[in-house]
């Protein structure tokens, strides 16, 4: 018997579990899929593809003022935690700040991973990519980030990882060739070189693909920086970004050591409910099935595109439990201790049909306390 299953191993599923081990509670993780971290850029929106600010966040979540000390609380618990995992967040959710992608344009996020520095507005910045990359192209990201930032000077240069490879390489390959200490060497000789030639004797930051390490990212950061005299920031693109595998990694890492029991390739094909009740789950694995009993179940199994819920042509379907749900995917009727979290709240809680990281990051907080609280008070027969 566990005291919280979490279905789900995204952002939120992850978070959960870990929250609940942090409260001494016995815990299960149940995943079919790897989650969508891996497929994100490790940056936490309020509103992803917005411009607006907190205000306007915590109207369109329909956040009441007396809840900004638990948004503020539940921020500041994620940030210890990625300090604890010695992979910081940095930044403010009052004050979004400017991030440039790897296509040049420049986008407003509340918290982002050390790697990532905030575009400055004036000076100038050098774009790096690597010969044995296709999907990072400086000089398409220049033409982007001029229109984005007119008074900066930008130039652009590429370099050899000096490495081959029988397919394509992505910025994860690139990062983990950057873990070793030669390869960056190698980098930052051709790059000083290629300032020479251009005659570059001031640079301001350096741009370079989500790349710059997996393991030894802090080593590959501080080495570039000091050696290059300037600031560096990744710009996340397409993924595999090394900013959210580093991130995705750190979390799994952190759950598994707190004695998170993982479920993994596991699909969830019936459940039992007695009375308001869901007291168990039934799991299948590679051919095994498990009957997995809980005394409290996080529902973190995403929204349309992460398969928490079916899209048909005439209504929407909730997959994990078979609960039903309405039109826009909120769940109608539910047992009294199921507790949906982030995406899996329906398509009202989404934009452009995700949450965004910094609702995510609220939502599993949230509901952890309203666990913890029902404990507090005697368990679900006092709810």
């Amino acid at each position: 018997m566990y005291d919280v299953v979490v279905v789900g191993q995204g952002l939120t599923g992850l978070l959960s579990a870990i929250y609940a081990k942090q409260q001494n509670k016995k815990v299960a993780l149940v995943a079919k899929g790897t989650g969508k971290n891996q497929q994100s850029t490790g940056l936490m929106d309020l509103l992803p593809g917005s411009t607006k600010g907190l205000a306007e966040w915590l109207k369109y979540f329909d956040f009441i003022n007396q809840d900004k000390i638990m948004i503020k609380h539940g921020i500041n618990h994620f940030k210890s935690l990625m300090d604890q995992g010695s992979y910081p967040y940095l930044g403010e959710i009052e004050n979004p700040v400017p991030i440039v992608t790897a296509s040049g344009h420049v986008k407003y996020t509340a918290l982002y991973p050390k790697s990532v520095t905030p575009i400055i507005e004036g000076g100038c910045v050098v774009v790096v990519g690597f010969h044995e990359m296709i999907d990072f192209q400086p000089q398409f990201m220049k033409g982007n980030l001029l229109t984005a930032r007119p008074m900066l000077t930008v130039e652009t240069m590429k370099v050899k990882l000096g490495a081959s490879s029988q397919r394509t390489m992505t910025q994860l390959d690139a990062a983990r060739l950057l873990d070793q200490k030669e390869v960056r060497e190698r980098v930052i000789n051709q790059i000083k070189e290629k300032l020479n030639e251009c005659k570059l004797s001031k640079v301001d930051m350096f741009i370079f693909p989500s790349a710059l390490g997996i393991q030894n990212w802090q080593e590959t950061l501080g080495q570039f920086r000091t050696e290059l005299h300037a600031e560096i920031t990744e710009a996340p693109g397409l993924p595999p970004n090394a900013s959210a595998v580093r991130f995705d990694e750190i979390l799994r890492r952190m759950a598994t050591r707190l004695g998170v029991r993982f479920y993994l390739d596991a699909e969830v094909i019936g459940c039992k409910l007695r009375a308001e009740r869901l007291t168990q789950i039934s799991v299948r694995s590679n051919h095994r099935l498990s009957q997995i009993k809980g005394n409290h179940f996080v529902l973190a199994t995403g929204g349309a595109l992460g398969g928490g819920l079916e899209v048909t042509t005439t209504n929407i379907k909730e997959t994990a439990l078979q609960l039903p749900v309405d039109h826009n995917g909120a769940f109608i009727k539910k047992p009294i201790n199921v507790y949906p979290v982030g995406a899996a709240l329906g398509k009202n809680v989404c934009s452009h049909g995700i949450t965004g990281g910094i609702y995510s990051i609220v939502s599993s907080y949230s509901t952890n306390l309203q666990i913890q609280k029902i404990e507090q008070n005697g368990g679900l027969q006092h709810a």
